[in-house]
């Protein structure tokens, strides 16, 4: 004990000394009177200014070499001037009344250090509630839009900036006399702030005038609680042919994706019972309606049991017919891509009628990609190539199909590089769709852009193409889905194409199919105004929920069966097991989730 002691004596001889030698430099050098003056008025003690502040005025950027200055030089002069000064009248007031009175100076020591751990308890414990606040939205918008509003990054965020807990609006402090008229800064600034705050269309109110300008951003109405398809059918027509309508956005706007113009294809990836094959369905049933023919990749079987035995749908569920279907569309792309080079001008526009525009709904993609590496490591023989043709075909589909109107819709809960056949082939994926995704996920797949907060809301997805869309993905029953696939320009599938449906009757014409107004009310039923096709095969309970229509346990299923009145009927039986319509399930479900 006797050594430490004697080990820290030393240390202060040496700071003390050290502290001597360095105040007796100074004042040689400066005089005590000019530096007595600095430190009360709140200078540096070599006298050069840091910054560009004022007696009036606080600071907005360094002056030094390094372009670095501390927060307190940034300050008004006049503030630390009363900061130096109070403090130093302050200690020297306690040492007088320690002189005079030490039982005193004691007791207002005392009540002094207790005040500011009261108040150093409740800061820390304000922070530590705030952290995660202020490290994922008020930092990192500070760090960005300070020198864009004239702020040094030096201050204080707190000194200019105040966003609510729940991201309603933040308020952003101008800097006085600074010209903020310009719209193109004035649209920089808010773009900046509305990309770090994770707000889609914003609203801006600017207040200029005064002393002490302000911006104000708001965040916009939010999407509505719940679309079905009545709300969105309008748009079908109103926008073009390549154009996905995929729900309502922020203040009740449809929010779109251009196959021509945003992404050849898309990528849906949503967790357990975020709604894939409901929003496969919506955008597979808009392209029917708007003419295109779709190869459905279903390695489920019966995710999209809607679609069977249309003319203008082709449905794989084993694998081999996966594997088939997949070089099937690999031919079919390369027989359009010679058809557009002898029909295309100098500036690569295609003038010649390739064919509808098929639309691939990849199911699974997780499962299917390893299904069909362990189909083809089966089947091939010697002489064979070793990767599979399916997947050739895939990524030439990826890479080719746009300029030939063939798409991709890659559904998978996690798109990963595996899932997808290379990191290359997801670059191809410009738009996505997220609903209930993990944090790895987002970071994986997009990660330039701001992650917005988590919402288990029902039918509740991020768009993902340049921006980031929140948007209420339109709601449609299998029966809908149905009639809309025929109501419009019904394009048969190709002679020879793998797993295609029933052909169209001769007599069924486009003008006998049923009126578009019918479809989004559900009202259309029986031929001749539709087309004859064939109805989805039943299932067991057991097997609905194995598959994935009912994504819950097979006990609650049988609660729900005995409780629920809108628990679907049974339509047959077999043995002693009832038998349903999948899609019939597969709307009670969503309905249920979305109540």
């Amino acid at each position: 004990m006797g050594l430490v002691l004697l080990a820290l004596a030393a240390i202060a001889i040496f700071a003390l000394r050290g502290l001597y030698l360095v105040a007796r430099g100074r004042v040689r050098s400066h005089g005590i009177h000019r530096l007595v003056w600095r430190w009360l008025t709140g200078q540096p003690w070599h006298g050069k200014p840091v910054t560009d502040a004022g007696w009036l005025r606080p600071g907005t950027r360094p002056l030094t070499v390094t372009g670095h200055a501390s927060r307190f030089h940034h300050r008004i002069r006049w503030h630390r001037t009363a900061m130096r000064t109070g403090s130093t009248l302050a200690v020297l007031a306690l040492a007088w009344l320690w002189l005079a009175d030490p039982l005193a100076a004691v007791l207002l020591l005392s009540a002094v250090l207790l005040l500011g751990l009261v108040l150093g308890a409740l800061l820390a414990w304000r922070g530590w509630h705030q952290r995660k606040h202020r490290r994922t939205w008020i930092e990192p918008l500070h760090v960005v839009c300070a020198p864009l509003v004239g702020h040094p990054v030096a201050v204080a965020p707190r000194a200019w900036l105040r966003i609510e807990p729940d991201r309603s609006h933040a308020v952003l402090s101008l800097v006085a006399g600074r010209d903020y008229s310009d719209p193109a800064e004035q649209s920089r600034i808010v773009r900046a702030a509305a990309a770090k705050l994770a707000i889609e269309a914003p609203g801006a109110s600017w207040r200029l005038g005064g002393p002490e300008p302000t911006l104000t951003i708001t965040r916009s109405q939010p999407p509505p609680p719940r679309v079905l398809l009545a709300d969105v059918l309008r748009y079908f027509d109103e926008l073009g042919p390549e154009v996905l309508v995929i729900g309502l956005g922020k203040g009740g706007k449809p929010v779109t994706i251009s196959l021509d113009g945003d992404s050849p294809h898309l990528g849906l990836t949503m967790g357990s019972g975020g709604g894939k094959s409901v929003t496969a369905r919506l955008l597979a049933a808009q392209m029917l309606y708007k003419g295109a023919i779709v190869l459905n990749l279903d390695i489920k079987w019966i995710s999209h049991t809607w679609a069977a035995g249309l003319p203008n749908v082709a449905y794989a569920r084993e694998i081999h017919e996966i594997h088939q279907a997949l070089v099937w569309l690999a031919g079919e792309v390369d027989r359009r891509n010679r058809v557009a080079a002898v029909a295309a001008d100098v500036e690569g526009r295609v003038h010649a009628n390739v064919g509808p525009r098929i639309f691939v709904v990849c199911e699974e993609l997780n499962a299917t990609m390893k299904k069909l590496r362990a189909y083809w490591r089966k089947v091939r023989e010697s002489g064979d190539p070793v990767r599979s043709p399916a997947l050739d075909a895939l990524d030439e589909v990826n890479f080719t199909g746009r300029q030939v109107r063939v798409n991709l819709l890659m559904i998978g809960q996690r798109l990963s590089a595996e899932a997808t056949g290379g990191g290359d082939a997801r670059e191809s994926l410009a738009a996505l769709i997220f609903s209930r995704y993990k944090p790895s996920t987002w970071k994986m797949l997009v990660p330039d852009m701001p992650m917005p907060p988590a919402t288990r809301h029902a039918g509740r997805a991020e768009v993902v193409t340049d921006s980031v869309r929140q948007t209420q993905v339109a709601y449609l029953t299998g029966a809908q889905a149905r009639e809309l696939a025929v109501a419009g320009r019904v394009s048969v599938c190709p002679a020879g194409m793998p797993s295609a449906g029933a052909p169209l009757p001769a007599a069924q014409k486009q003008g006998e199919l049923p009126d578009r107004a019918d479809v989004g009310n559900g009202t259309v039923s029986g031929p001749p105004e539709r087309p004859a096709v064939s109805a989805p095969e039943p299932v067991t309970l057991s097997a609905a929920v194995a598959a994935g229509i009912l994504p819950m346990k097979l006990a609650a299923a049988r609660t729900a069966r005995h409780r629920d009145e809108q628990f679907p009927r049974p339509v047959a039986q077999s043995g002693l097991a009832n038998l349903y319509d999948p899609v019939e399930l597969g709307d009670w479900f969503a309905a249920r989730s979305s109540s």
